[in-house]
């Protein structure tokens, strides 16, 4: 066999290779645990305290609005109490290239299918209960 005639034969092994692999695994990622918390707790029912819906009408937002931006934010285990019981609390501050964009931090409780926010830590001043 001549080098042209091995590197064609070869070129396409591979390439059945590389759709077979791709059939297999698609267009999986790899996704860190701290973004697996925040989908989690993001694609759950939201559950507000008066004090956390106060907040968020003081700071011009709405609970949907709050879902959204929430992509934006990451779970600082440091400071979250994830085996507290009954429901673990997470703390949840805005990414670093987000720190300047959004003014607030929240503990998320969660409850099983609810993620209950019961305060926001905001630098604006509110005049909440």
């Amino acid at each position: 066999m001549k080098f042209l005639h091995r590197l064609k034969f070869y070129g396409i092994g591979f390439g059945i290779g590389l759709i077979m692999v791709y059939a297999m695994f698609g267009s999986r990622s790899c996704v860190s645990p701290n973004e697996q918390k925040m989908q989690e707790l993001v694609y759950q029912e939201f559950a507000l305290s008066d004090k956390a819906k106060c907040k968020l009408k003081c700071l011009i937002k709405n609970e949907l609005l709050l879902k959204i931006e929430l992509r934006h934010f990451e779970v600082n285990y440091d400071l979250s109490e994830v085996h507290k019981e009954p429901f673990g609390e997470y703390f949840i501050q805005p990414k670093e290239e987000f720190k300047n964009k959004y003014n607030y931090k929240l503990i998320i409780q969660d409850c099983d299918t609810i993620s209950r926010i019961n305060d926001i830590s905001t630098t604006t001043n509110c005049n909440c209960p």
